[in-house]
């Protein structure tokens, strides 16, 4: 079905389930574009900034909203049973990263509720100065919800997005001055996010007020196009080399089954082998204890096909407590070579640097020895 805007929908005339899928994808010719969920309340105000589903934050408390991104496209999965009472819209939301509206060369919306799908195209001949852009909403009417494409050019990037559903962006406080006191604040969020976009560009995490574990999430191309032309879809796995301060070192991988431990040394974990890249969630691995790491690699390998890695269009997303994200993306694929080396890990006086590597190696015996790891290597399968 393809929807034009401004046309509403009931969900109930799609389909009897409460699942329900919206897919963005943008093209744009430079800079980026970030989609947003906001879970807004009657009066259409994000009153609990944990319905605020974006980069820094990909899914609501109980699960009901939750956000990922591959192969160029956003997509929120959303239970609508499991949403309280208190969220009565989801209002999806496109803002640019640079440039405007205008510059939009094409889009596509998609909603998938029960199988049945419901399609928008759109681009940037309806706009003009506009740097944000208010897609679509889900929102209950009589007990029943229902769905409308709005289609509306927004002025103000994401901050003002932010701010037009009543939160508002954490800035440095100034000093404080005596005042009486105040009336309710509006919800806080974190729109800050760091892409180490050049090869050698570091950031450095403070230890000292991220004491929790660091959250390395590695999503690419789900493989439905067949990258490589066979029958198979990509398997693309995340893995990591560590050395830790005590000296104790080795390998994360699924190759072996060495999936490591969140509870003992070395306290680093990876979650699955995700062999088609059709897992929403990609693959995860979890620094438990990062400040016990003296030295990582966090690296991705192409188990089975040809190493295209253009066709992979993936990315790795460190997540941390209280902090952005820090986002690496492989821009410079190799054609050769299987193993893409995509950061590095350096414990700094109470801190641990991130540097972007994305260095490309023919297997893991030439990664040990351009990092010095002096591992002995045989052949494995998983």
């Amino acid at each position: 079905m393809e929807l034009q805007k401004g046309q509403k929908l009931k969900l109930s005339d799609l389909s009897a389930s409460s699942s329900v899928h919206i897919s963005v994808a943008v093209t744009l010719p430079a800079g980026e574009a970030d989609v947003t969920c906001f879970g807004v309340d009657a009066a259409g105000k994000l009153s609990d900034d944990r319905y605020f589903v974006f980069y820094n934050q990909t899914k609501s408390p109980e699960g009901a909203i939750e956000m990922t991104k591959s192969a160029g496209a956003t997509s929120f999965a959303v239970d609508l049973e499991r949403l309280p009472s208190s969220i009565q819209k989801l209002v999806v939301t496109v803002a640019m990263d640079g440039g405007t509206m205008r510059d939009l060369t094409k889009g596509s919306l998609c909603l998938d509720c029960g199988g049945s799908k419901a399609d928008y195209a759109f681009d940037g001949s309806g706009f003009q100065q506009e740097k944000a852009l208010i897609l679509c909403e889900l929102y209950r009417k009589d007990n029943i919800w229902r769905y409308c494409v709005v289609a509306s050019g927004f002025n103000g990037g994401l901050s003002a997005l932010l701010a037009h559903f009543g939160g508002e962006e954490v800035s440095p406080a100034p000093a404080p001055n005596p005042a009486p006191a105040p009336a309710p604040a509006p919800p806080k969020v974190n729109l800050s996010k760091i892409s180490l976009k050049k090869s050698g560009e570091t950031h450095k995490i403070d230890l000292s007020k991220n004491g929790g574990e660091i959250h390395v999430n590695l999503n690419w191309n789900t493989g439905r196009k067949r990258l490589f032309g066979g029958s198979k879809a990509v398997d693309l796995d995340l893995a990591c080399m560590y050395r830790l301060k005590d000296g104790h070192q080795g390998v994360i991988q699924a190759l072996g089954n060495s999936f490591g431990s969140a509870t003992s040394l070395p306290y680093i974990l990876l979650d699955q082998d995700d062999r088609s890249g059709a897992s929403a969630g990609g693959e995860n691995m979890f620094f438990k204890r990062p400040e016990l790491i003296d030295f990582a690699v966090v690296f991705a390998y192409i188990y089975e096909g040809v190493p295209n890695w253009r066709g992979t269009d993936a990315a790795v997303v460190l997540h941390q407590q209280g902090s952005p994200d820090i986002e690496i993306r492989i821009d410079n694929p190799n054609g050769q070579d299987r193993f893409c080396v995509l950061a590095s890990l350096s414990a700094r006086s109470g801190s641990l640097e991130v540097k972007r590597e994305e260095l490309y190696f023919p297997g893991h015996r030439q990664v040990d020895e351009h990092y010095h790891f002096g591992f002995r290597w045989v052949a494995g399968r998983k």
